[in-house]
C-alpha cells in the first residue's frame, strides 16, 4: 500500500474510487466501507484510494482534548489489512480547513487524486466549518464527473458501532466492548525509543513507545495500567508483560504520552524494534505515588497480576 502526505505527483495519481474519513480505530464499520471501496475499484478497473486526515480535525477545533484510539502507524496498518492501494494522508490545518465544498472536491477530488468514485459514512461533513453533507457531494460530484454514494452506519446489538463508542468504552477500560467494535483485539504498535531508564533503576526495564507525534494537543483514549502480549523481540516468540499507558503522573511533568512495556523472561536489547503491544485486561488506573519506593511496589504488584492472568 502507497502512504503519501498530501497530494501525489502526476507519476503516483491514478484514476480510484476512494473512501473518505478519519478512520480513527478502523473499526468494524469502517472496514465495510473500505471493503466497499475495494470491490468497486476491482469492478471499475480503478486503484482503492483512502484520504484521511492527520491530526484527526478535532485535535484543531475540539474544545477539550482529542482522545485518539489509533496512533497514525496502526491507522495505516489495519487500512493496508482492507486491502487498499494508496492513502493520501491530508495535513490537517487552518489553512486546509478553510477550503470550501467545491474547493475541497475540486482541488483534492477531481484534481487532486483523479477520484471517479467516492463512498463516506452517513454522517459525513466537508468543507469550512462542515457546511458541507452528502448531498453536496453528490451535487458537486456530477459536476466534476464521479459517482457518490454513502455506506450506512454499522450496527451492533442496537447499538451503533462508531469510533465515539469505542472512545467511551476505552475510557471505562472495558477492553471486551471496545474490541468487538474493534472487530479485533486493540494493538499498538511501535518503535522502541530511548526512555529516563528508570524502570530499570527499579528493577522492571521497560520497552517504551511514543504514543502521540510531538506537539500533539490529543491523549490517549485508553489509559491505566495492563497485562499486554508483546510480539516482535524474537522471532514468532510471543512474551508476557505488564504495560502503563499514560504519562507518568508520579515522575514526569511534561505530560508526554508513553506506553511502557515490562516483558517478562526477556532481556535483549530492544531499541530500534518495531514491537506489536495488545492488550489483554485492564488492571488498574494510573496513579500518582508518593514516592519511588511506593511505585517500586506497586509495579511489583501489576507485574504479579499480569504473570497469573496471562499464565506466564
Amino acid at each position: 500500500m502507497q502512504i503519501i502526505r498530501g497530494l501525489p505527483g502526476p507519476s503516483h495519481k491514478r484514476p480510484c474510487a476512494v473512501a473518505i474519513g478519519n478512520f480513527d480505530g478502523v473499526h468494524l464499520g469502517h472496514q465495510r466501507l473500505l471493503r466497499a471501496v475495494t470491490k468497486e475499484a476491482h469492478a471499475r478497473g480503478l486503484a482503492s484510494a483512502v484520504v484521511t486526515f492527520e491530526p484527526h480535525p478535532r485535535e484543531l477545533f475540539g474544545k477539550e482534548p482529542f482522545a485518539r484510539i489509533s496512533t497514525l502507524r496502526d491507522k495505516m496498518i489495519a487500512i493496508a489489512g482492507c486491502g487498499i492501494d494508496a492513502v493520501y494522508i491530508m495535513p490537517f490545518h487552518k489553512r486546509f480547513a478553510a477550503l470550501s465544498p467545491e474547493a475541497f472536491v475540486r482541488n483534492i477530488l477531481f484534481e487532486g487524486i483523479s477520484c471517479r468514485w467516492v463512498t463516506v459514512g452517513d454522517n459525513f461533513r466537508f468543507g469550512v466549518g462542515g457546511s458541507g453533507d452528502f448531498a453536496d457531494l453528490k451535487r458537486l460530484g456530477e459536476t466534476f464527473g464521479f459517482e457518490a454514494l454513502t455506506t450506512p452506519l454499522l450496527y451492533q446489538s442496537a447499538e451503533r458501532v462508531s469510533s465515539s463508542c469505542i472512545r467511551e468504552a476505552m475510557a471505562l477500560g472495558n477492553l471486551n466492548e471496545a474490541q468487538t467494535m474493534l472487530g479485533r483485539p486493540y494493538r499498538v504498535t511501535g518503535r522502541v525509543i530511548h526512555g529516563a531508564a528508570l524502570g530499570r533503576t527499579l528493577g522492571f526495564p521497560t520497552l517504551n513507545v511514543a504514543m502521540l507525534p510531538p506537539g500533539s494537543k490529543a491523549v490517549c483514549a485508553l489509559h491505566g495500567v495492563f497485562a499486554v502480549r508483546v510480539k516482535g523481540l524474537d522471532g514468532d516468540t510471543v512474551f508476557g508483560g505488564a504495560a502503563s499507558l499514560g504519562y507518568k503522573p508520579t515522575v514526569a511533568s511534561d505530560r508526554r504520552w508513553l506506553l511502557e512495556t515490562f516483558v517478562f523472561n526477556y532481556s535483549g536489547n530492544a531499541y530500534g524494534r518495531i514491537v506489536e503491544i495488545e492488550f489483554v485486561k485492564k488492571l488498574r488506573d494510573e496513579k500518582k505515588f508518593s514516592g519511588l519506593d511506593e511505585l517500586k511496589a506497586a509495579i511489583q504488584r501489576d507485574a504479579e497480576a499480569a504473570r497469573h492472568l496471562l499464565g506466564v
